[in-house]
């Protein structure tokens, strides 16, 4: 049964199917397809599969092994563990260099696949497919058409319809492989020694050779950790799937030379399977099969009563132990054949050595204290797994396969360097990415964001806010933190951030759940740059930091507004005197005029507005060296941008003003859809003079219920009703730099002040001396109007 472009037909030949496929290739290689929706497919596949909606045959150990082969979860864990996070991110290896690395799709891979694992070629197929490449299957003659119905309805579950063409099954004989192969990138086969030679003479010069031959596993036993249940567990190892399997045990080698001490181990394995081997139904070998074992287990009588070779058979119904005391080794004939032998720990290397390019598993039965040291001696002798007695034929996500990644091998590793004028500030080569189709659903307020149930998979909390009651918290699985911290990284790369010669101060501040101080820790972590953390101070003293500026050549400052203006403020005359502070980044809104000015006074040359973002959102946009303050390139990576209208929900026109709506790409810990984060903005048309090729967007005033004061997201709303009658909130900066909030109200100073002080946002913000409020008593008809109509606004806010 053949499988092209999504159907399944058998009234094709193989010329027509090669006809078909082959005008396809140079489409297909130039799109690869996304490990995304190879992902989603296979996640909508296996509800498919256990909802009994699929024309296959399975039994239940099928059934569950597909299941968990094709968990989403594991999926992620496979390609993120055996290629990385972003893989297929063509992405500078150090921020210094411009030296570009990615993984990248091999191409077309023709798979041939044996007929004793009936869900093997499904399995490489879905593999082949997470690195990207397009993937025809030679399926084993014993297959019957179970591989074709369901890689056909893998493909049924795609629903980007992309995934059809990068699927073709075509049952050929041996002889035509070669046929199959003449534009393969890669051929990977599976089989003995004698069938991949036959494979492997068919392919074209300079194809990958992808072989997965047959490998031989073992247990290695320390006699005083055999007890009977471990023996159990061993016997059930062999006999569970006949020795079929490469992980099945065949040999039992046990740290001995003594032969009372094998003959014993011997009666006690005899036991085991007597107890044991009936649980299991057992594969009926071929007449050949038969021979073997029948020939090898007289060949071993024979040489213990006539050759003088110390030894011992042990069987019963269906198995057999075959105890030679040598360490000489041979494959056992299997079928529930284990070969047991004396290998003494100081003989492992030599005894295993003629067997080190076969080796696979060995299941390690001693004891705790002799376990780290067995294990490297083992590897040393060339196993290239291990696992415990009752696991072996188990595994992980991302577990190495015979000593190899197998999504590596499936894979090329790209390089490319060039000259650093021509990337600057660029820290990826990658195309910008599609984005995500999110005009049914609804927009998601604060409201929404802090009242939704945190993911089970948050590992790390930050404070989001809580502006009355009990703090509401932002949550991040690591991986998502560090997905947005690496955007945040190429952002101030771009902004002019230069790990190869900045010294940087962090002033952020840190603690309490606030996530700037550890975030930015993070990003120039990744970055490679030479970092202060010294953390913003909790009172009006600089010294000490101003000192260690000079002392430690600081040559870059990052941190909000308020704190680096009080800094330069208070130690102008010792840091213009040193005039080694060549950039300022900073977080949050940008500084007032006469903080630019006192900054540049010092010697400052770049001051700006670096990264923009939110507690909730993470980062979301970032500045670059070639536009104004306040201009942001969407961090495309991580984060999608809807700007829509103020009051309805349709996207705005041109240039025009609306509010912004965020998607994270990468959150696990929490939902973030078309999330309203309070602030106003538009589109900036055109090419950015930097080069990068990501959106801009204008970042405007606040809009809604919320705004920034202090570092501090407040309701003038919740002031207001705090202090119980109307009032009049203006906001500037005081001459020492901090934010400063005056509030006009017809009621005695002393008591506006008690009462503002009671909402637990605004009073963290001056208890941290982010921001001074001032009160002055005002009578309502004395409060500013707007000019045009008359009203009298809640809110001016002066801060330039």
């Amino acid at each position: 049964m053949y499988l092209i472009n999504g159907e399944l037909r058998d009234d094709i030949t193989l010329k027509a199917a090669l006809e078909e496929l082959h005008p396809q290739l140079p489409r297909l290689l130039n799109t690869p397809i996304d490990s995304d929706t190879v992902i989603d497919a296979a996640a909508r596949f296996i509800l498919q599969l256990q909802a009994g909606r699929l024309d296959v045959r399975l039994d239940n150990d099928q059934q569950s092994g597909l299941v968990d082969f094709c968990q989403r979860s594991n999926l992620r864990s496979k390609l993120e563990r055996e290629l990385g996070v972003q893989p297929r991110s063509l992405r500078r290896i150090d921020y210094r260099q411009a030296c570009f690395e990615s993984w990248h799709p091999l191409g077309l891979v023709v798979h041939v696949t044996p007929g004793n694992a009936p869900l093997l070629a499904f399995c490489a197929v879905l593999e082949s497919l997470l690195a990207g490449n397009i993937n025809w299957l030679r399926p084993s003659s014993s297959d019957e058409g179970l591989t074709a119905r369901l890689l056909a309805a893998l493909v049924h579950c795609d629903t980007s319809g992309k995934l059809a063409d990068f699927i073709a099954v075509l049952p050929v004989g041996t002889a035509q492989i070669a046929q199959l192969c003449t534009h393969a990138d890669g051929v990977a086969a599976w089989g003995g020694e004698k069938a991949l030679k036959a494979i492997r003479q068919q392919i074209p010069a300079g194809c990958r050779w992808i072989d997965w031959g047959h490998r031989i596993s073992f247990a290695y036993l320390l006699p005083d950790a055999a007890s009977p249940s471990t023996l159990d567990a061993l016997v059930d190892e062999v006999c569970s799937l006949d020795q079929q399997a490469c992980s099945s045990p065949q040999w039992l080698l046990v740290d001995s030379s003594d032969p009372a001490v094998l003959r014993d181990m011997g009666e006690r394995l005899a036991e085991a399977f007597t107890r044991r081997a009936s649980h299991w139904p057992a594969l009926v070998p071929t007449d050949q099969e038969a021979s073997e074992i029948t020939t090898r287990t007289a060949m071993a009588k024979l040489e213990h009563c006539f050759g003088n070779q110390t030894g011992q058979v042990w069987a019963g119904p269906g198995w057999r132990v075959i105890w030679d005391h040598h360490q000489m080794l041979a494959p056992s004939p299997l079928f529930r054949t284990l070969l047991l032998k004396p290998v003494p720990q100081h003989l492992i290397a030599e005894t295993l050595l003629p067997w080190r390019t076969v080796l696979q598993s060995c299941a390690l039965i001693c004891a705790p204290a002799e376990t780290p040291g067995l294990v490297r001696t083992l590897v040393n002798a060339g196993v290239t797994r291990i696992a415990p007695c009752g696991l072996i034929h188990d595994g992980y996500p991302g577990e190495p396969h015979d000593g190899v990644y197998a999504l590596s091998r499936f894979s090329r590793r790209l390089s490319v360097s060039l000259a650093p004028e021509v990337v600057s500030g660029r820290a990826t080569l990658d195309a910008l990415p599609s984005a995500p189709d999110t005009r049914h659903e609804p927009i998601m307020d604060k409201n929404a964001f802090t009242t939704q149930p945190i993911n089970a998979a948050a590992q790390l909390y930050f404070r989001s806010g809580g502006s009355s009651g009990t703090p509401a918290l932002a949550g991040f699985s690591y991986l998502d933190f560090q997905q947005q911290m690496r955007a945040a990284a190429d952002g101030m790369f771009a902004a002019g951030l230069d790990p190869s010669t900045d010294r940087v101060m962090n002033l952020f501040y840190g603690g309490s759940l606030y996530g700037g101080f550890s975030s930015f820790t993070k990003v120039l972590e990744q970055m490679g740059v030479t970092h202060f953390p010294m953390g913003a101070p909790h009172h009006d003293d600089f010294s000490e930091i101003a000192q260690m500026i000079v002392d430690h050549r600081v040559t870059v400052l990052i941190g909000m507004p308020s704190t680096l203006h009080r800094l330069f403020f208070n130690e102008q005359s010792r840091l213009r005197a040193y005039a080694g502070i060549g950039k300022v980044f900073l977080g949050g809104e940008h500084p007032g005029q006469a903080s630019l000015r006192l900054m540049e006074s010092c010697g400052v040359s770049t001051i700006r507005s670096a990264i923009y973002g939110s507690v909730d959102a993470g980062p979301l946009g970032h500045a670059c060296t070639a536009t104004a303050d306040g201009v942001f390139h969407l961090m495309c990576d991580t984060q999608h941008l809807e700007i829509v209208d103020i009051e309805h929900d349709v996207p705005v026109q041109a240039n025009e003003i609306g509010r912004l709506l965020f998607t994270s790409r990468a959150r696990q810990g929490q939902a973030v859809r078309r999330y309203d984060v309070g602030d106003t903005g538009r589109w900036i048309p055109g090419a950015c003079p930097c080069g990068l090729d990501t959106p801009r967007f204008e970042l405007l005033q606040r809009h809604g219920k919320l705004i920034r004061m202090g570092t501090e997201f407040i309701s003038p709303m919740a002031l207001q009703e705090s202090v119980g009658m109307p009032v009049q909130l203006v906001l500037d900066h005081a001459p020492d730099g901090r934010e400063r909030l005056e509030v006009l109200a017809n009621l005695e100073a002393d008591k506006v002040y008690e009462k503002l002080l009671s909402h637990e946002a605004l009073a963290n913000a001056v208890y941290a001396e982010l921001i001074t409020v001032e009160v002055h008593e005002c009578a309502e008809s004395e409060f500013t109007r707007n000019n045009h109509s008359g009203k009298i606004p809640l809110v001016i806010d002066n801060r330039k």
